[in-house]
């Protein structure tokens, strides 16, 4: 190469790890800068957690790709204490229960529907 010089160097850290190889190039005045092995990430117009109680497109992080979400409902902190609340009220037994059985009532659980990895739970009352 004509009057291109190459260098090529390693940084390291402070404790010895490699964080990757540089490569500059110089040709007359100019100097560029080249990382090698570096990850590119995307930003995913699709968001990483639930918005909604209802089935949405999320993005996965095993898959890495954007996926229809598989909602299933289970009981959390918020069902209990409406049940708690309902039994202090001295209402019935049949009425204090009530929370177990209505899914509006429960958590709302989203997982991928490729890998069945959790996305994200939305909770009822608190989030």
């Amino acid at each position: 190469m004509n009057d291109n010089n190459l260098d090529t160097q390693q940084q390291q850290t402070s404790s010895g790890q490699t964080q990757g190889t540089y490569q500059t190039i110089k040709s007359n005045n100019i100097e560029l800068q080249i990382k090698k092995n570096a990850l590119i990430q995307q930003e995913s117009p699709y968001p990483k957690v639930p918005q909604t109680r209802k089935s949405e497109k999320l993005f996965c992080s095993k898959c890495n790709a954007p996926v229809d979400s598989d909602i299933s409902y289970e009981m959390g902190k918020g069902s209990y204490i409406i049940i708690f609340i309902l039994l202090a009220l001295i209402i019935t037994f049949f009425f204090a229960f009530i929370p177990c059985l209505l899914n509006n009532c429960k958590d709302v659980q989203h997982r991928c529907s490729k890998c069945t990895k959790l996305l994200g739970t939305k909770q009822f009352l608190f989030g």
